[in-house]
């Protein structure tokens, strides 16, 4: 028993019988089953995720045992003439990850519903000894509700994550002495007599064969992530955590992801870190947040916690680990009482007003003995007017009491509508120092719009490069322009850390942009783009690069490697035995006559379908053109050409192209980048070609890549 378990994915997996194969008893019956749930359910219409049920609820007839927000689960039956159901105290709570026994009975003869958890009994209600079941004419269901609620108009919510084995409906209602001695009888069956660990991790293995799931960009092992937030080290580990809906591949019920590397580019999954508890400062959502060392050089979490009973709904929470000697970091404790919270009369400067209720994405660092923390949020003139994004800036001596200084930057959405009304994921990393001493830093922001999706959602990661001083609590940028970071229109969600080799590194999301019946069907939902390093141009502008680690990716030796100067015809021919869709790519062009230039990857040996890469000599510009990518399960069209300036280096441009699958990330002379995504419909869209009458190969290299997880 339980070695057999069925395990249920959270949204997609159930188990049915019609209704006229089923029989139940109306004098008195008992529901049970053995589960191990994965997580908790937000409780969508205040339903609960179904076990097992047969019910309709609005006709009052059926039964229904289900498990409830923060594990809290119920019992519930329907006479035709009133709905009867009975929940747990919270003591009785099920633990996600762990065994459990559930018995519900109902016994109207004896005027009562009772539950019982692993033999013993932990609630029991009145019902009138007069009650007798009424049949709903649907189905017998187990891990899916009769009547779920829908997200998105595609997933059906109230489903049950996790395992489950052992249902049992009986057609008498036992006793309690019954319920024990039966739950007694199982467990002697376990080895040991001990209810035997709950085996149920994320298996990535079901996403073989997906030709646009990415093998080397970190994924979630399964379902929704988005964005990746609070990298740190530990102990000569990285940790990465992201936000995470373990149910399925849709944004919910989020929590905090967690996964260790010892290089940045392989990684092994870890337990989800922080999740929504009863009780806790975060009971309706841990949202992103950062990562830093205490006074111990401990790490703690700094995160976005969300409560809805509470305005704002969103605050800073803070966990420590709770065995500093882990070096994983597998088990997380929240601190009981918030760290930080928005008040309306923030000060942020005269005229003006706070965005009360956008308050989140704290990024914090340490400078000698003061931690600084930077907020999300937005400032408005007093009339309501949005006058932009900001990060407020505050200040700690111990990480759990922070003193607000004001706005580090408030940005200008009427001039710079792109940078949005608010900032999310504030990141504020050093690049080094100018010729007079000075520590030059880079601010990036995340766009966000209240009033909801639209042109300018989930595209941009917009940055200010300037100076900063911590004494005076002062930024200076050197422009209040801001510069686009990534011209490809799906690089968002930065956070940043800087390592012990004093890198400054971001990892960022690389939106997927795919219709929900695609996330539905696939199983998942987006993914990282690449962590790169962050530097100082010579001429102070922010330059990036990925991380020198993501040749430890290569697999093999290179399918082609030219050092010498060559005609682009010549290369084309070496490259038409080229083929794959997990590719690293550098080259280096010299522009000569060309008036356009680059390299088209994912193309089909026809042109049917290609991503194109160009360089245009005459506008200065770096470019993607996505119109015939290929867009099979894709949200949005093939858009055609997304660009930005770019300066030739010596009349040169040095490509460094990443192709997993779906993403298609380029890298521009360390300068700039193009993050973009392709769906090709055609399965021999898999070859490379580069174009440009008049330019010269300088150099070019194409390795193959292996998996992140390999």
């Amino acid at each position: 028993m339980l070695s057999g378990a069925l395990l249920f994915d959270g949204y997609s997996t159930w188990v049915t019988r019609a209704a006229a194969q089923t029989q139940l008893p109306t004098d008195g019956l008992t529901v049970e089953a053995w589960v191990a749930p994965r997580a908790f359910e937000w409780g969508d219409d205040g339903k609960p995720s179904a076990v097992v049920n047969q019910q309709d609820k609005a006709a009052k007839r059926g039964f229904s045992l289900g498990v409830g927000r923060h594990g809290r689960w119920q019992f519930g039956i329907g006479t035709g003439e009133a709905w009867y159901e009975t929940t747990v105290p919270k003591p009785a709570a099920l633990a996600a990850g762990k065994w459990a026994h559930l018995s519900a009975v109902f016994a109207p003869t004896e005027g009562a519903i009772r539950l019982f958890l692993n033999g013993e009994q932990v609630a029991q209600s009145s019902v009138p000894t007069t009650a007798r079941l009424a049949e709903a004419d649907v189905p017998l269901i187990i891990g899916r509700h009769n009547q779920p609620a829908v997200i998105n108009g595609t997933f059906a919510v109230n489903m049950f994550n996790g395992l489950i084995d052992e249902v049992k409906i009986h057609n008498s209602a036992l006793i309690p002495a019954s319920v024990t001695a039966g739950h007694q009888k199982d467990v002697q069956t376990f080895a040991g007599g001990t209810t035997p660990k709950a085996q149920m991790e994320m298996d990535r293995s079901r996403y073989d064969g997906d030709r646009y799931r990415p093998g080397y960009h970190f994924t979630a092992p399964n379902h929704w992530m988005n964005e990746p937030h609070a990298p740190i080290q530990y102990k000569g580990k990285y940790h990465l955590f992201y936000q995470h809906n373990s149910h399925g591949p849709y944004w919910h019920n989020i929590a905090w992801g967690h996964a260790v590397s010892e290089d940045l580019v392989h990684w092994r999954d870890l337990p989800v870190a922080l999740a929504p508890t009863e009780d806790s400062v975060a009971p309706d959502g841990v949202w992103s947040g950062d990562a830093a060392y205490d006074e111990n050089g401990v790490p703690v979490l700094l995160f976005t916690a969300g409560n809805d009973s509470q305005r704002p709904n969103q605050a800073t929470g803070l966990a420590r680990p709770v065995d500093p000697g882990d070096s994983d970091l597998v088990e997380w404790k929240m601190h009981p009482t918030l760290v930080t919270s928005q008040t309306a009369d923030l000060d942020v400067g005269a005229g003006r007003k706070v965005r009360f209720g956008d308050f989140r994405d704290p990024f914090v660092w340490q400078e000698g003995d003061t931690w600084f923390q930077l907020m999300g949020s937005g400032v408005q003139a007093t009339d309501g007017r949005d006058i932009g994004g900001t990060a407020l800036l505050y200040t700690s001596r111990n990480l759990t009491d922070w003193t607000y200084s004001g706005p580090l930057m408030v940005g200008d959405v009427a001039a710079y509508p792109k940078t949005g009304q608010v900032w999310e994921l504030p990141t504020f990393l050093p690049i080094g120092k100018d010729a007079q001493g000075r520590e030059r830093r880079a601010l990036l922001i995340n766009p966000a719009f209240p009033a909801g999706p639209g042109e300018y959602s989930s595209k941009y990661v917009y940055y200010w490069v300037g100076t900063w001083d911590a004494q005076a609590r002062r930024w200076t940028p050197d422009t209040t322009e801001p510069k686009l970071m990534d011209y490809g229109e799906h690089f968002t969600g930065p956070s940043g850390m800087v390592d012990d080799k004093g890198r400054s590194l971001v990892f960022s999301i690389a939106q997927d942009r795919r219709t929900e019946r695609a996330h539905y069907d696939a199983g998942w939902a987006h993914n990282a783009g690449l962590p790169v390093e962050l530097s100082m141009r010579p001429d102070g502008d922010l330059g990036f690069r990925p991380v020198e680690e993501i040749s430890r990716l290569h697999d093999g030796e290179p399918l082609v490697d030219i050092t010498t100067p060559t005609s682009i015809a010549a290369v084309n021919e070496r490259l038409t035995h080229v083929k794959g869709d997990m590719l690293h790519i550098k080259v280096t062009l010299e522009r000569g006559t060309a008036g356009t230039f680059g390299l088209d990857v994912l193309r089909s040996p026809g042109d049917e379908e290609s991503t194109r890469l160009f360089y245009d000599t005459a506008a200065a510009q770096l470019g993607v053109d996505r119109s015939r990518s290929g867009n099979n399960s894709s949200a949005e069209p093939n858009v055609g050409v997304h660009k930005g300036p770019l300066a030739l280096s010596n009349g040169q441009l040095t490509l460094e192209v990443f192709v997993d699958r779906s993403v298609i990330e380029a890298y521009a002379n360390s300068h700039k980048s193009i993050t973009t995504r392709a769906y090709p419909y055609r399965q021999d869209s898999l070859g490379l070609r580069l174009f440009g009458d008049g330019s010269t190969v300088r150099s070019m290299t194409v390795w193959k890549m292996g998996s992140m997880t390999d």
